[in-house]
């Protein structure tokens, strides 16, 4: 699925990512979608994290469907799901050989740097976000806001936006 929303780039991935079973580690695959949802931020224009205040991961659900090898390449795609008062959620997906291999969920709380509690996600943030926001009734089987039969629910389908 082509869309603006969407942000995709290829990530690299090391021979040392690997572990004994002969594939990436799955520890790994979390740092590599952390990577990908800076590089999905930085690119839509938003100062990197610090720079424009915190925000914290609150939640982060991850459903690993196939292993991911050393040697090919990994296209890491980004978007937005789900936009609260001090909250969004950003999907994140890892494909290789046109398959997904990884997709995963973080919700992602904006906090107040003098009291560290959650705050209220101001402009330019939030017009952003709503830039590159993607709802379940716009996805169709196998792209973004979908679920699979028998999945969980996702943390954008629990999220009011109420913290």
């Amino acid at each position: 699925m082509t869309n603006e929303r969407i942000f995709s780039c290829d990530l690299q991935v090391r021979w040392s990512d690997q572990d004994l079973n002969g594939h990436v580690n799955n520890a790994r695959l979390i740092t590599l979608i952390e990577e990908v949802r800076l590089r999905a931020m930085v690119a839509w224009g938003l100062a990197p994290p610090g720079s424009s205040g915190p925000r914290v991961v609150r939640a982060l659900e991850v459903m690993f469907d196939r292993e991911v090898h050393f040697g090919a390449p990994v296209l890491s795609r980004a978007w937005i799901t789900a936009i609260g008062r001090t909250s969004f959620t950003v999907r994140h997906e890892l494909r290789q050989a046109d398959e997904l291999c990884l997709r995963a969920d973080a919700v992602i709380v904006n906090l107040d740097p003098q009291t560290g509690r959650p705050a209220g996600l101001e402009e330019p943030l939030r017009t952003v976000l709503d830039d590159h926001l993607i709802s379940a009734d716009e996805s169709h089987p196998d792209s973004p806001g979908t679920r699979r039969t028998g999945s969980p629910d996702t943390p954008e389908s629990r999220h009011t936006g109420k913290q």
